[in-house]
């Protein structure tokens, strides 16, 4: 028996589906900042070593506490992740980091009507990034 304080649920890695999962691991690490994890080629039937060529339908990669899943499938894609930060501070300086790397922000930080201080962004895919915190010491 797991030790668990009565939590069901122990976490989330939302899989995003996307046309060409190194296309991915590409902007997510180089643009912002997120580390690769596994890389699996399903025609092999395992994962992939760090240096290995081969090209990966599968991947993950993870920032902080936030882990993504990449499954290459083609055609359109529209998922939201919401990302929290702690403060609004740290809003404006994912935006810094990320535009000094090439991200193009869809809409840059700002006080939202519901009260958050928020940013938007689109990965290579079109999936929205929604980056926010509470208003606190901007």
């Amino acid at each position: 028996m797991h030790a668990n304080n009565g939590e069901a649920l122990a976490g989330c890695r939302p899989n995003l589906l996307v046309n060409d999962v190194p296309a991915s691991l590409r902007f997510y690490a180089e643009v912002l900042g997120f580390r690769v994890g596994w890389r699996w080629s399903g025609p092999l039937g395992r994962f992939l070593d760090a240096d290995e060529p081969g090209r990966p339908d599968t991947a993950q990669v993870g920032r902080d506490k936030v882990l993504i899943i990449f499954t290459e499938k083609p055609g359109e894609h529209t998922t939201w992740l919401h990302l929290d930060v702690h403060s609004a501070v740290q809003v404006n300086e994912l935006h810094r980091e990320w535009t000094g790397r090439g991200a193009v922000i869809a809409e840059p930080p700002s006080l939202r009507a519901w009260g958050m201080y928020e940013m938007r962004l689109h990965d290579p895919d079109g999936n929205t990034l929604r980056v926010s915190s509470y208003p606190t010491d901007r």
